[in-house]
């Protein structure tokens, strides 16, 4: 009986500690742009991305190219999830900036620094 029992102690402290290491992994989302964009002194082109959150840092990888780059960022989880991806971005002699990207099905906002025009 305490085997039994000493087994069902150890079994859910690794179920555990798997659950507690899953939790600090980086988070991808796949993102569309339907126009080009400056993201601090990056320019992404219009495409499909797939996003990669790694707190202070994220990383856009074009998936038609592979080309990636990534950024520094401040990436916040806000008090509900978002209904939907939403891209805030500024216009600016001619040029559009991201300012800001909120994750739609999650509370993670991202916001990006203004860099250099």
């Amino acid at each position: 009986m305490t085997i039994k029992k000493t087994c069902l102690a150890v079994l859910l402290a690794l179920g555990f500690l798997a659950m507690m290491a899953s939790g600090d992994q980086s988070k991808s989302y796949r993102i569309t742009f339907s126009d080009s964009f400056k993201v601090g002194d990056a320019e992404l082109a219009r495409g499909e991305y797939k996003l990669i959150v790694d707190a202070p840092s994220v990383r856009f990888t074009e998936l038609k190219t592979g080309k990636s780059v990534e950024l520094e960022a401040k990436i916040e989880d806000g008090d509900e999830k978002f209904d939907q991806t939403a891209v805030h971005s500024q216009r600016v002699d001619g040029v559009s900036r991201i300012n800001e990207i909120r994750l739609g099905g999650s509370k993670t906002r991202i916001t990006f620094s203004k860099g250099t025009l």
